[in-house]
C-alpha cells in the first residue's frame, strides 16, 4: 500500500537534488556508498575512463534499463531487501500538468489533487495517489510516494500507469542502497554494499560496472 513520504526521507532527497542543482558535476547520490555500481542500458558501451559520464549510448536507450534488466534488479533487491520492508521512490514526472498545485506541494506534506488523466488505476486498498504524492524539483522534476519495497520496483510501479512513469529514485527507509536512473543518462547506478555489488557484478543480463 502506498503512503506520503516521511518527512526526514523527503529532506534526504531534497538535499541531495539542491546539491545537484548547484554543481554541474554534483554527487551521483544522496549518500556515499562502498561501491557503486553502474548498469549499462541497451546500446550503451563503456567510454574512455577519464570521462565523468563513464558510460554513452544512442539516445533511444538513456534512462532505461530493458524489461529484462528491470525483471533482474528487482528479483536482486527484493531478495537483498524483505518485500515488505518500507522504501521510498522518487518517479520522473515528465507531465506534471500546468501547475504544482496539480499535484502536490513541494516543500513538504500535504493533500493535493492529481490531474484527470495523471495515473491508470490506483491499486485496490491504495490511497489516491493524489492525497500522497509529494514533488521535488530540480534538474528534472520528482513524484515522491513510500511503501513496501514489493509495491515500488520496477514491474509493480510501472504497471500502475497507462503511460511512462519510470522509477528514477529507489532507496529502502534504512538507505542501505540507493537505486538511480536519470533519464539523462544511459545507465542506471545503485550505491550498495560489498555483498550486493557482488550480485549485481555476477549477473551477466544487467551489463555491471564498477564505478
Amino acid at each position: 500500500m502506498l503512503e506520503r513520504i516521511a518527512p526526514d526521507q523527503l529532506a534526504w532527497f531534497a538535499a541531495w537534488v539542491a546539491a545537484s542543482a548547484e554543481q554541474a558535476d554534483g554527487p551521483p547520490l544522496p549518500a556515499a556508498y562502498d561501491h557503486t555500481i553502474a548498469v549499462l542500458h541497451p546500446g550503451a558501451e563503456p567510454a574512455t575512463s577519464g570521462l565523468t559520464a563513464p558510460f554513452h549510448g544512442p539516445s533511444s536507450s538513456e534512462g532505461h534499463p530493458s524489461d529484462r534488466q528491470k525483471s533482474v534488479l528487482d528479483q536482486i533487491l527484493l531478495t537483498t531487501t524483505s518485500p515488505g520492508a518500507p522504501a521510498c521512490l522518487a518517479s520522473y514526472d515528465a507531465d506534471p500538468g500546468p501547475g504544482p498545485e496539480l499535484l502536490i506541494i513541494s516543500t513538504g506534506p500535504g493533500p493535493a489533487s492529481p490531474p484527470d488523466n495523471a495515473v491508470s488505476a490506483d491499486s485496490p486498498g491504495d490511497p489516491p495517489l493524489g492525497d500522497i504524492a509529494e514533488r521535488v524539483s530540480g534538474h528534472i522534476t520528482y513524484l515522491l510516494v513510500a511503501g513496501p519495497l514489493q509495491d515500488l520496483v520496477y514491474t509493480a510501479w510501472e504497471a500502475r500507469w497507462d503511460y511512462e512513469q519510470p522509477v528514477t529514485m529507489l532507496w529502502p527507509a534504512d538507505r542501505t542502497w540507493c537505486l538511480s536512473s536519470d533519464p539523462d543518462l544511459s545507465y542506471t547506478l545503485l550505491g550498495c554494499d560489498h555483498t550486493l555489488a557482488a550480485r549485481l557484478l555476477a549477473e551477466p543480463v544487467l551489463r555491471a560496472r564498477q564505478m
